[in-house]
């Protein structure tokens, strides 16, 4: 498991896939009965790979997307992030590894209240221990791309949902992240702030080998997509 400051070294050798799932099951139990919401799910992408998971609430996007974050752990099965076993990790270094390869916008808001905008945007990047200067310019660097300067003072409660769904992703991005895992990243968003981000996800696919996963039931995403698979009765398959 390399250091916080191997990480450059590592990625530079390494040659293998971005992101791998292989044969991952998840069963929870509800009420008296359970329920099997992923069933033998196996996925590989190679850096600069773009793969949308297609299909309606509730079945199973956002549980596939949390084990491939290492939220949930899955009842069988195993997920590699740059080679590296996820869950053969402690709970810190699987963290730690987060933190500096994949970034995760999820479905529901994580926006801490307390914290206005910009203190939010540096969690992230406190985590990893980048100087305070770099912070202060890379927040800044954050919101002038989307234009969301003038929201850098103001709280979450402030905040539009289509603010804050822009704000969870900036906060996702702010790492520069290799990876990017992003659960229904159009929820909420007006079309014209759909499409820049789907152009600037395009550009950091195309230009900067990131690996996008991306969970929706909106179609646009495809933009950005090669490859649209479709998770269905708990089983991923190709459209």
């Amino acid at each position: 498991m390399p250091s916080n400051y191997e990480w450059d070294t590592y990625m530079n050798v390494y040659n293998g896939p971005a992101l791998k799932a292989i044969s991952v099951e998840k069963t929870f139990r509800t009420g008296t009965e359970n329920v099997r919401v992923l069933s033998d799910v196996s996925l590989t992408m190679s850096f600069g790979d773009a793969v949308a998971v297609m299909g309606p609430s509730g079945v199973g996007k956002t549980t596939l997307l949390k084990i491939l974050y290492g939220l949930i752990q899955p009842d069988r099965g195993a997920v590699e992030i740059a080679g590296i076993n996820i869950y053969e990790l402690t709970r810190r270094e699987r963290d730690r590894l987060m933190l500096h390869l994949v970034g995760y916008m999820p479905q529901d808001d994580r926006l801490i209240g307390t914290l206005n905008v910009e203190e939010n945007l540096s969690l992230p990047l406190l985590a990893a221990k980048h100087p305070k200067k770099e912070i202060r310019r890379r927040v800044k660097d954050l919101l002038s791309m989307m234009g969301l300067e003038k929201l850098a003072k103001r709280f979450p409660r402030e905040l539009s949902m289509g603010q804050r769904r822009k704000i969870l992703l900036l906060r996702a991005l702010a790492n520069e992240p290799t990876i990017l895992l992003l659960d229904e990243l159009t929820a909420n968003i007006d079309s014209a702030g759909v499409e820049s981000i789907l152009d600037y996800l395009k550009h950091l696919k195309d230009e900067k080998e990131v690996s996008i996963l991306l969970t929706s039931h909106d179609y646009r995403v495809t933009k950005v997509a090669e490859e649209v698979l479709i998770l269905r009765d708990g089983v991923l398959s190709k459209q």
